[in-house]
């Protein structure tokens, strides 16, 4: 990975994710930028008797808030006690009233190969899902977008846990691949088998997609589903008995699996989001 973005809103939940950027991009030797969009109130840009006076305003907003960006930095690395380059840690603020769509734009211009975003907790989950920036990044992002839920602490990354639907996994497995090898984790490939299925994989295509890729420590687990119970239950009760560092998931809006996934309860999401999400948006 060359650069990691970080969008920071100066809350616990991003200083928690800002504290995971700093410490996975010290595993995997990527570059830092965090990044914060000013959305001011149109009642503080309309005391500006004129454009110049506006922009003027804004140009001091953008200037504070870059500084407090980097007393943010600072401070994070005194609490985690690690060193960075000044040249690999960047910091910036913008003015932009559509936050997730500016994010966006920052990132294809830094050409930065991961987000790194916090959620926000428990009076939030549902903003997560619908309708945060968070989740709203997650659906409008072509770039990798990984969720550290509230109050979660770093730790190596041994095993990402990639929950696959089976209808395209060679090309998952090319882009998640580089993840794993950076972070130098091995990847247990999920499937919740729901019955036959003409769009699917059979066993023997994934056992020759996981040769073909080369890249020697992926177990596929195959188990089969209870309809009975929301899949992120049974993904969870995975997760409890393997405990992966990652959980990864390839969305498409309105597929089969995400109607699965999108169908369980807010608390079995809830429940879920104990480790990081790292979600990838499919390729049609």
């Amino acid at each position: 990975m060359k650069t990691i973005l970080i969008p920071f809103d100066f809350s616990e939940n991003a200083r928690k994710a800002l504290e995971y950027a700093m410490q996975l991009a010290k595993i995997v030797e990527s570059n830092l930028y965090l990044y914060h969009v000013l959305h001011e109130s149109p009642y503080k840009l309309a005391t500006a008797t004129n454009e110049q006076e506006m922009e003027k305003l804004i140009k001091k907003d953008e200037d504070e808030k870059t500084r407090a960006l980097k007393e943010e930095i600072y401070k994070a690395l005194l609490t985690l006690k690690i060193s960075f380059p000044s040249e690999k840690i960047k910091a910036k603020a913008e003015y932009n009233p559509l936050i997730v769509e500016k994010i966006i734009s920052v990132t294809k211009e830094l050409d930065a190969d991961l987000i790194v975003m916090g959620t926000h907790g428990a009076s939030g989950i549902k903003k997560f899902l619908f309708g945060s920036n968070t989740s709203n990044m997650i659906a409008r992002s072509d770039i990798p977008v990984l969720a550290i839920p509230q109050h979660f602490g770093y730790s190596t990354v041994r095993t990402i846990l990639y929950a696959s639907d089976l209808e395209n996994p060679e090309a998952e497995l090319d882009r998640l691949i580089p993840f794993a090898r950076s972070a130098h984790a091995g990847i247990d490939l999920l499937h919740f088998d729901y019955g036959p299925d003409e769009i699917k994989k059979t066993d023997e295509e994934v056992a020759k997609i996981i040769k073909r890729t080369g890249y020697l420590d992926i177990r596929f687990v195959k188990q089969a589903a209870d309809v009975e119970v929301p899949l992120l239950k049974q993904i969870r009760h995975f997760m409890e008995i393997n405990h992966p560092q990652w959980l990864v998931m390839f969305t498409r809006e309105r597929s089969m699996w995400d109607k699965l996934l999108l169908g369980s309860k807010t608390e079995d999401m809830a429940n879920t989001l104990k480790l990081p999400l790292l979600s990838f948006k499919k390729t049609e």
